[in-house]
């Protein structure tokens, strides 16, 4: 295979395309969700909701190293826990959280506390594309999952639509 790279072209086996390529090139077309709680109960329910909307995967880290390693991928839909972060410090979820809000193209879905006013301004000053004040339920987070799916695929989401 021959890809394009800047002013040159190299030829590449089929295997190390994803590892010369960068991040916005590789995987395209491809509807990849990362899931970021410290509780594995929502986990587990964000996990079934992505796969139920059709997302061909899901990863969903459990320590924070599996996050560190994981965050480096291309994903096109974030949904990250602020409410219960993963790991030993907050912050590290909030600055992960920042970092997927600056990737052009991504959806990113933060999940607050109820009734906690400044999780939610700064979840909509960051650029987040829906904040959840609390989780919902099975099929609300599935709807969720669907619509963003719709986004990312580029059908026409309307009030009504199937």
């Amino acid at each position: 295979m021959v890809v394009a790279v800047g002013i040159t072209s190299e030829v590449l086996t089929p295997y190390s395309a994803d590892a010369v390529l960068p991040r916005s090139a590789r995987r395209t077309g491809l509807l990849d969700c990362l899931v970021v709680s410290g509780d594995p109960s929502r986990r587990r329910r964000f996990e079934a909701a992505v796969e139920l909307a059709g997302w061909l995967e899901c990863a969903s880290p459990e320590t924070s190293s599996e996050l560190s390693e994981s965050v480096d991928r291309d994903f096109q839909l974030a949904i990250v826990d602020i409410a219960s972060p993963l790991g030993d410090r907050v912050n590290d979820t909030i600055e992960i959280a920042a970092e997927l809000a600056a990737r052009p193209g991504m959806l990113l879905v933060i999940c607050g506390s109820e009734d906690n006013v400044d999780e939610e301004l700064w979840a909509r000053q960051l650029g987040a594309w829906l904040y959840l004040p609390g989780v919902c339920d099975g099929d609300s987070l599935t709807s969720l999952c669907v619509e963003a799916r719709r986004l990312r695929d580029g059908t026409p989401v309307f009030a009504g639509s199937r």
